[in-house]
């Protein structure tokens, strides 16, 4: 038998790694990845803090508001405001629903026993999901809608809802604290991202550079921004959003929506088919 040259040995295994490596993404303007910051639970915070420091460099977020949300039912007009100026408002459900007992142990004495995912269904949240989709196109007027998982969990009474979900939602966002590498072979009902808390700047745009290198997405979830829980100070959160600012010719920065229409391939056009309006 013929004993393969070291060429060749060097050969096949760069063919072999190229293989395992997933191709970049190709994003708009040659960028090298795409950015999806999003904002969860409709905080005050947010049209004080986060809206404003995006509106200051022209870039856009993605905001999960629940419809329990005081803040909605306070400054209703200001939410409507926000997505008049090109953000989106993602379904975050009516009543915000997380597990009571999580897996990882730990009392959340904060969920009410009603709002508990142990004590629903499947058909419950989906219906829950379907109504808040009808509340938010009221505001807005959109159809085409994202889903941010309440706590990153995925479960209602036991079960699985993420394929209850496919028909209402163009895309989801869960948890993990990773970026996107293979773009091409994502869930779009399962799209990883970062809960960002306590973070600098500085880790922020790492986190970047990270789907920049792999050509991928990085997604961002945030909740209080210059205070409240889960908290990343504004500073940090300005910084970061000055290097996107900077950084445009190698980072495309948008709505998760806009992202995933693109990650997907839909065009967004009225002849697109609208998801969630079901």
């Amino acid at each position: 038998m013929k004993t393969p040259s070291a060429l060749a040995l060097v050969l096949g295994a760069a063919s072999l790694a190229s293989a395992e490596q997933p191709a970049p993404h190709a994003w708009p303007g040659a960028a090298r990845a795409a950015v999806a910051l999003t904002y969860d639970d409709g905080l005050d915070l947010h049209l004080d803090h986060a809206a404003p420091d995006l509106d200051a460099v022209g870039l856009k977020g993605t905001f999960y508001v629940p419809g329990h949300s005081y803040s909605l039912a306070s400054r209703l007009p200001e939410w409507r405001a926000l997505a008049l100026r090109g953000h989106e408002l993602g379904n975050h459900a009516l009543f915000h629903p997380c597990l009571k007992d999580p897996p990882g142990g730990g009392d959340r004495d904060w969920v009410r026993p009603e709002y508990a995912l142990e004590g629903y269904s499947v058909a419950q949240m989906a219906n829950e999901a379907r109504i808040m989709n009808t509340l938010l196109s009221a505001l807005d007027g959109e159809g085409a809608r994202t889903f941010a998982y309440n706590c990153t969990e995925t479960t209602a009474g036991g079960e699985s809802y993420v394929d209850a979900l496919r028909p209402l939602f163009l895309a989801a966002r869960v948890g993990g604290d990773a970026i996107v590498e293979d773009v091409g072979g994502l869930d779009p009902m399962l799209v990883p991202s970062w809960a960002v808390e306590e973070a600098s700047g500085a880790e922020m745009v790492a986190f970047v550079e990270q789907a920049v290198a792999a050509g991928g997405m990085a997604v961002f979830m945030f909740h209080g921004v210059g205070g409240g829980y889960l908290k990343v100070s504004r500073e940090a959160h300005r910084e970061l959003l000055a290097w996107l600012d900077a950084n445009r010719d190698r980072v495309w920065t948008d709505t998760f929506l806009s992202v995933m229409r693109h990650a997907a391939g839909v065009a967004e056009s009225p002849e697109a088919p609208e998801v969630g309006a079901r």
